[in-house]
């Protein structure tokens, strides 16, 4: 959702109750917990996305085994928790996760572990990591460049900048009210293929957005979801696979890995009847790349010659308008799926109203998707109501007429009004309802492998954890010392799958045969084995 590494925030996907389970490693054979000794490891998380139970448990699971002081830290908001991470300020690991902005497996390894990335939060650096993924990133050859992210994977399962726990699966459902449900590739309904039997718009749970809703500076689902609704891109991806397929494009060519030419459809219009001309997404982009703009996705522009992270620059070099449905795309690095990634939200198009108050656009915008916003569609932390857009005509033809994001608190009051038939679709289960859901709606839900993967980071510098042989030595032993496959069972019960590396089983190309990748397996002795040897480096006190 996404949309970036924090994008599973506030009522992100993970509720979970308060179960916690206890390891039975060899530290509790011999005291557990009571013998624990050195300073705590500590993983923090945000209090307000249901994340408590898990930590919790991973936590219990490394301190039975490892014998150390591992305990959940609590922030009280996702807003807290990012700012210290963002400021190198936090003084613990810190949970971690990554909805695909768009189904590629650079998506899930360049943004984050690259040396200066702009979501490696991590601070992680390797050189052969990074040759590696420049490697994959610069073939158009996908055998090729899978065969690179995949030595570039078992460089990860070396040095563990983060240490993956599982993939998460969409569970989902609806009411008696709907149908032609489908949840996509990355765990989102595809809201214009639901129909009605009802009168009223089609009720879909949401939270409220954090910013105005602007796509350069949004990339959290609550106003995401909602963005995606009201905008299109040149590309969107087909719901089940994520396949690519060409909306407001009607070609894009990319000749070599550095430069791409775009040619638009003509006769498109944003919903108030404005032309979509390549001036529309030249403009849009070149206000969300520009520094003074200070837009949360800016770094979706980095790739394009003529991007500064030092400087403002107003117009980026490498965006050559042709004529009026055609611009050219000069890339300062090699980015072979860079047209891939073109039905994402930072690379939608914007009418010429917007630039003239952006922030007052960001509470009413106008799009070209599917649907509009209502008049007073905005009703902050309450709903959001969209109507269907007349004028859109592309790929996602709508089979309803208006879409009501309703803000819940609380995964389970959502699923209360589920179950009444007072909200059409929830996109997300409680963890209370995990064992009852399946008799309560039937085929009304659905619990399927989506583009959602969970993690905690440790930052290289944390005391004890940094680029070297005692760091990756203590990072590999954590790993081996959560027991993934008793999480998953318990407390998530089926809804959750191990991960056996970095990325998503739905992403082509995903593979689970790294060599290294027994790092991420229970193993008890060996994790103390590691333990002890990082202990011999620097003791742990």
């Amino acid at each position: 959702m996404k949309r970036n590494k924090f994008a599973l925030a506030g009522l992100g996907v993970i509720g979970v109750g308060a179960l916690a389970l206890t390891g039975c490693g060899p530290a509790e054979e011999e005291g557990g917990n009571e013998a624990a000794a050195g300073p705590e490891f500590g993983i923090a998380y945000n209090a307000d996305g249901g994340h408590q139970a898990w930590v919790d448990a991973v936590a219990n699971s490394i301190s039975g085994t490892l014998g150390i002081n591992a305990v959940g830290v609590p922030y009280p908001d996702f807003a807290g928790l990012r700012e210290e991470v963002t400021n190198r300020e936090i003084d613990s690991a810190f949970r971690t996760g990554w909805q695909a902005d768009y189904p590629g497996l650079y998506n899930f390894l360049g943004p984050l572990y690259a040396t200066n990335a702009g979501s490696n939060d991590g601070d992680y650096s390797s050189e052969e990591f990074d040759s590696l993924i420049e490697q994959g990133i610069s073939t158009t050859d996908p055998a090729e460049a899978n065969e690179f992210y995949k030595q570039a994977q078992e460089v990860l399962l070396q040095d563990l900048p983060a240490i993956p726990l599982w993939y998460q699966n969409s569970v989902a459902g609806w009411s008696e009210n709907v149908e032609n449900v489908a949840i996509n590739w990355k765990s989102v309904p595809a809201y214009e293929e639901i129909t009605k039997s009802t009168d009223g718009p089609v009720t879909v749970n949401g939270s409220e957005p954090q910013n105005p809703l602007i796509p350069t500076n949004t990339n959290e689902t609550g106003g995401g979801n909602v963005l995606d609704a009201l905008f299109t891109g040149l590309v969107n991806y087909e719901t089940e696979t994520g396949a690519v397929q060409n909306d407001v494009a009607e070609s894009i060519d990319q000749d070599s890995p550095t430069h791409l030419t775009i040619k638009i459809r003509e006769g498109l219009e944003f919903s108030n009847g404005e032309e979509i001309t390549a001036d529309n997404f030249i403009k849009a982009w070149n206000y969300g790349a520009a520094l003074d703009n200070a837009q949360l996705s800016s770094y979706f522009f980095e790739d394009i010659e003529g991007f500064s992270w030092d400087e403002n620059v107003e117009e980026l070099s490498g965006l050559n308008q042709i004529d009026d449905y055609t611009f050219e795309v000069t890339l300062n690095k090699p980015a072979a799926d860079f047209a891939q990634r073109l039905g994402y939200s930072a690379y939608y198009p914007l009418p010429d109203v917007a630039f003239e108050d952006m922030e007052a656009f960001g509470e009413n915008p106008i799009g070209n998707g599917p649907y509009k916003m209502a008049e007073d569609g905005w009703q902050h932390d309450i709903q959001i109501d969209l109507v269907k857009n007349d004028a859109y005509d592309g790929p996602r033809p709508q089979e309803n007429d208006a879409l009501r994001f309703v803000f819940y608190a609380t995964f389970d009051a959502a699923y209360s009004d589920l179950l009444a038939n007072n909200l059409d679709v929830l996109d997300t289960l409680p963890d209370s309802a995990f064992e009852t859901y399946e008799d309560e709606l039937g085929d009304r839900s659905v619990n399927q492998a989506s583009a959602l993967f969970q993690s905690f980071t440790i930052g290289e510098y944390q005391e004890h954890f940094g680029a070297d042989e005692e760091g990756q030595l203590r990072r590999q032993a954590i790993s081996m010392a959560i027991n993934r496959e008793e999480i998953t069972d318990v407390i998530f019960q089926g809804t959750r799958t191990p991960a056996s590396d970095f990325t998503s089983p739905v992403i082509d190309g995903w593979t689970d045969e790294l060599e290294g990748e027994e790092v991420l397996e229970y193993n008890p002795e060996k994790a103390v084995e590691l333990w002890e040897q990082a202990n011999e480096i620097s003791p742990w006190e």
